[in-house]
C-alpha cells in the first residue's frame, strides 16, 4: 500500500466490530484530512483523527481506499459517511436564481481548473451553495450507497444559524483560520450577510480584511461579537492584535447536548468545530 496519509493527531476508543449506529464525518482539505466517529446510540463522539499528507495532488479515491484500510473498516459499515469538501471555492445564489445546468458556468466565475465536477448544497432561506468537487467524486460515491458530500461551509452556515436561531438576536463574525488563509462569514440574526475567503502573510493582513470588511458594512467593531475557529491558539499573536481593535472576541465551547470521549479533553473544541457540527446538519 502507497502511504498518503501521514498521522498527526489520533483520538479513540475501540470500535464496535458493528458500526450501524455510527456516523463517520470525513473533512477532505488540499494538504490533510480529518473525521470523527459520532456514536448515535450513545450520543457520544468517539474518534477523532487528522492526517496530513505526503503527497500532494493525490486523488480523493485512492486517499479513502488507504483510510479504510488504514482504520479496519468499511464505508458500508456505519450508518451514514459524510464527506465534506474543504476548498476554498464555492458561490452563493438565492434558490429563484439558481439553475442545475448552469453549475459549472457558475463555478467558471471562480477562475478555478476545468478538470473538476460541481455539486450543489440547499441551505436555510433559499440559498444554494455551488462549489467544485474532485474529478473522481464519482467513483467515490460508488464505494457506498451511505455517502453524502457537503461543502464545510455548508455545514459551518447552517450549523451557526441553527446554533444562534435560540439566542439574542443580533449581528455575529465568524473567522475560521487555516494554514495561510481564513474565511469570513457574518450572520444577521439568522441571515447570511457576507461571506468569503482572505490569504494572508502577517498578522497585520488578518486584521485588516476584517476591519475593511466591517467598514463596508457599517458594522461597529466595538460591540460585534467575533468568534474564532480553525486552526489557532487563543494566545496567538493574531488573537492579541485582534483583541485591540475588536473588543468582543470569543472562542467556542463544548456542544453539551453531545458527550466525549476523555481522549478529546486535550483538543480545544474550536479546531474542528464544523467536524462536530455535522452531525446536526442533514
Amino acid at each position: 500500500m502507497t502511504s498518503y496519509l501521514y498521522p498527526y493527531v489520533q483520538e479513540s476508543t475501540p470500535l464496535d466490530s458493528k458500526k450501524d449506529n455510527y456516523i463517520l464525518t470525513i473533512q477532505h482539505s488540499l494538504d490533510g484530512l480529518s473525521f470523527v466517529i459520532f456514536d448515535t446510540k450513545d450520543q457520544k463522539f468517539i474518534s477523532l483523527k487528522h492526517f496530513h499528507f505526503s503527497e500532494k495532488n493525490t486523488a480523493l479515491e485512492d486517499i479513502l481506499n488507504e483510510l479504510q484500510e488504514r482504520e479496519q473498516w468499511n464505508f458500508k459499515d456505519f450508518k451514514s459517511v459524510k464527506i465534506l469538501i474543504d476548498n476554498n471555492h464555492n458561490t452563493f445564489l438565492p434558490k429563484e436564481y439558481y439553475q442545475e445546468d448552469m453549475e459549472r458556468n457558475y463555478l467558471r466565475l471562480l477562475n478555478i481548473s476545468e478538470d473538476f465536477g460541481s455539486k450543489a448544497d440547499k441551505l436555510t432561506n433559499d440559498i444554494i451553495n455551488v462549489y467544485p468537487t474532485p474529478s473522481d467524486i464519482d467513483n467515490v460515491m460508488k464505494m457506498s450507497d451511505n455517502i453524502k458530500t457537503y461543502h464545510t461551509s455548508s455545514i459551518k452556515i447552517e450549523s451557526l444559524i441553527k446554533e444562534f436561531s435560540e439566542r439574542i438576536q443580533g449581528t455575529r463574525a465568524f473567522v475560521n483560520v487555516k494554514n495561510n488563509s481564513y474565511e469570513l462569514t457574518i450572520i444577521d440574526d439568522t441571515k447570511l450577510v457576507f461571506h468569503n475567503y482572505f490569504n494572508f502573510n502577517t498578522k497585520e493582513d488578518f486584521l485588516y480584511f476584517i476591519l475593511f470588511t466591517f467598514e463596508q458594512l457599517k458594522i461597529d467593531n466595538e460591540t460585534i461579537p467575533l468568534y474564532f475557529m480553525g486552526l489557532i491558539e487563543e494566545k496567538s499573536v493574531i488573537v492579541e492584535l485582534c483583541s485591540r481593535y475588536i473588543r468582543n472576541i470569543r472562542f467556542f465551547n463544548r456542544n453539551n447536548n453531545y458527550n466525549y470521549i476523555n481522549e478529546l479533553n486535550s483538543i480545544p473544541y474550536y479546531y474542528y468545530y464544523i467536524l462536530y457540527s455535522s452531525v446536526s446538519c442533514e
